[in-house]
């Protein structure tokens, strides 16, 4: 835990992503096709594919559970900055990552 007057700069992505597969295929419509928030533990199927695809295991988390830890933490947030990925369909639509600053009070 940070001490009183540390900062933390954290990034993060909103989960957006996680909507779609083949976010990066230029010539794939994007199609929501997951929930958010992304946890293949729930979903048998989704498991499956993952590791046929040799992708791994990933989750996404709601800003709630982002932003909210950082508040419930004692940290007061003092900026905040969104960014896009370079390529892919998802990026002309709405920016999929972000960062926050923010000081323990």
């Amino acid at each position: 835990m940070l001490k009183k007057g540390g900062l933390l700069i954290a990034g993060m992505d909103n989960g957006m992503n996680f909507l779609f597969d083949d976010i990066y295929d230029d010539n794939t419509q994007l199609v929501a096709v997951n929930k958010v928030p992304f946890n293949p533990l729930k979903d048998p199927e989704l498991y499956k594919k993952l590791i046929s695809r040799d992708e791994g295991i990933q989750f996404s988390h709601t800003m709630e559970e982002q932003i909210g830890g950082q508040l419930k933490a004692g940290l007061v947030l003092t900026d905040i900055y969104e960014d896009r990925d370079r390529e892919g369909l998802v990026k002309d639509y709405f920016p999929q990552y972000i960062a926050t600053r923010a000081i323990k009070l």
